[in-house]
């Protein structure tokens, strides 16, 4: 599917979710259940049935994207830390904006994205660097423990039942072992990854809030510069260094295009965080990266 077709599939399916919205056929309430249908059941289906049917002799080569994913995302939060703590800006506000200035949304949007333009090959690399925001979620959440003292007990909680975690890994481990699932499993597993790319969609589409962006207009268009533009132009330098394959770079660079990861959003709430701009950011950098993501991907 190429880049054109691909992005006005993906703005019709948006466009439904928040017209029904608009006319009260879904509420903004629905968001949390088409989101834990996607988290829970959806989304584990794509990424189980993706890497059981994978070649796992590219894992050597493509072995490296998680390790760039999370180089990344350190190197935009120190950055964005340097600079609001020199402005002085406040712990809370200023660890939001961290937070959505450096995880990329590289599951719940990119997944989408990767799969409609690159197919199943550009799935299965997307995968492997989303491991590496599984990563900075937890990195973040131990940073913010220390900081705000919270639970480690709920953390492990989180890590534990997470459950792209261990689609990940019986995905790998049933593949290794070659262990065979049968026709009415696999058929099943099918149908319900499927349902992945349209719920997300339509769950964006019920999610989008146009009041933030002049309540918040200088915060979201400083976490849209680094997210969207500063953080792809810094990958593009690591993966020119490291030597990567051509659709390892060219998915790397993308999903670090993604706009900020809705675990942001989550990490905020769950430490007393500024959510107001942690919303706002994430709700109109999304609707951004629908210009800036083409335009990236039409270069690289």
């Amino acid at each position: 599917m190429n880049l054109l077709f691909t992005f006005i599939v993906v703005l019709i399916i948006i466009f439904i979710g928040y017209f029904a919205k608009r006319i009260n056929l879904l509420k903004l309430d629905d968001v949390e259940i088409l989101n834990k249908i996607v988290i829970y059941i959806a989304m584990p289906a794509l990424v189980f049935y993706s890497l059981y049917n994978a070649d796992l002799s590219l894992i050597p080569k493509i072995g490296m994207l998680p390790f760039i994913n999370i180089s990344i995302a350190l190197i935009c939060a120190l950055i964005v830390y340097l600079i609001l703590s020199y402005l002085k800006i406040d712990s809370k506000k200023k660890w939001s904006i961290v937070l959505v200035s450096s995880m990329a949304n590289t599951g719940f949007f990119g997944f989408p994205i990767i799969l409609g333009i690159y197919g199943n090959n550009g799935l299965i690399r997307a995968i492997f660097y989303d491991i590496g925001t599984t990563v900075i979620f937890i990195i973040f959440n131990i940073i913010l423990i220390l900081k705000y003292n919270g639970e480690f007990k709920v953390l492990i909680k989180k890590i534990l039942t997470f459950p792209i975690l261990w689609a990940v890994i019986f995905g790998f481990c049933l593949n290794y072992l070659n262990i065979s699932l049968g026709y009415i499993c696999l058929t099943s597993l099918e149908y319900l990854k499927n349902l992945t790319i349209p719920l997300i969609m339509l769950s964006l589409g019920l999610s989008i809030d146009f009041k933030g962006f002049k309540e918040n207009i200088n915060v979201v268009l400083f976490t849209s510069f680094i997210k969207l533009i500063l953080a792809p132009l810094i990958l593009l330098l690591i993966v020119n260094i490291i030597n990567l394959g051509t659709l390892e770079e060219t998915i790397a660079i993308c999903e670090a295009a993604m706009p900020p990861a809705m675990l942001a959003l989550v990490i905020a709430l769950n430490y007393g965080l500024d959510t107001d701009i942690a919303s706002d950011c994430i709700f109109i950098d999304m609707m951004i990266s629908l210009i800036t993501l083409p335009i990236i991907m039409s270069i690289i």
